[in-house]
């Protein structure tokens, strides 16, 4: 069991260099045995997909002024230009690493919709999910699955995640559309009310991490490599 949740610093990057510190953060973090959260911007207009999804429908949905690239996660796409992001990191010691993913995502999420209610923002977790139609390309605020937050007072969906599971941990990559939370004014005081709900949720001592970084300039530098490449973004 893990006995720290750290937080790392705010940060802007852009969608190449998030993906990267993203990953980064489940495959090379120095405290392999904590849990750790970032919360981040983007420096220019951005959109993601998931891992599973094809390179061809993800360019025919994106917006075409934005960066488009892959995420590890899966999940649908995600136009980045109106929400708060975050990359939250579960170790693999920690039992909800290994817990089915509808579980692990409830509890994230319960620890969110806490940190969304305490700002002002009416909201529950989706109970059930609604009929979709199969095979539909996922796009990720158009439709709440279960377990996505939604706002009490409309039923639109506010806040999704994706998930990658490896033997070093679990990886969620989170997001809450800033457009239907407008009673949040300071988004990174929000991600440190995030910070506090987790630890809480998860019964460990918050810390924040300070430099040195958890990667070296080489590792950071190959990885955002791989994600701006094309052999990863429209490898199917």
């Amino acid at each position: 069991m893990t006995a720290t949740a750290y937080i790392l610093p705010w940060q802007i990057a852009t969608a190449a260099e998030n993906m990267a510190l993203d990953w980064l953060l489940l495959d090379n973090f120095s405290e392999p045995d904590s849990l750790r959260l970032r919360c981040y911007g983007w420096a220019n207009p951005a959109c993601t997909f998931g891992y599973g999804q094809k390179w061809a429908e993800a360019q025919a949905a994106s917006n075409e002024a934005a960066e488009l690239i892959r995420r590890p996660t899966g999940g649908g796409l995600v136009d980045h230009r109106h929400d708060w992001t975050y990359a939250l990191v579960i170790p693999a010691a920690h039992p909800l690493a290994q817990a089915r993913a509808c579980e692990s995502y409830r509890v994230v999420h319960e620890a969110l919709s806490a940190a969304l209610t305490v700002s002002g923002v009416p909201n529950h977790l989706q109970p059930i999910c609604p009929s979709t139609v199969k095979n539909k390309f996922s796009i990720c605020f158009h439709q709440p699955e279960r377990f996505d937050l939604v706002r009490s007072d409309s039923g639109q969906k506010i806040a999704g995640a994706a998930q990658k599971r490896t033997r070093k941990g679990l990886l969620l990559q989170g997001t809450v559309d800033r457009r239907l939370t407008v009673e949040i004014a300071n988004w990174q005081k929000f991600g440190e009310g995030f910070a506090e709900t987790l630890a809480k949720a998860f019964k460990l001592k918050q810390d924040s991490f300070t430099p040195p970084s958890w990667f070296d300039s080489d590792t950071l530098d190959s990885e955002i490599g791989r994600f701006a490449s094309n052999g990863w973004n429209q490898r199917r």
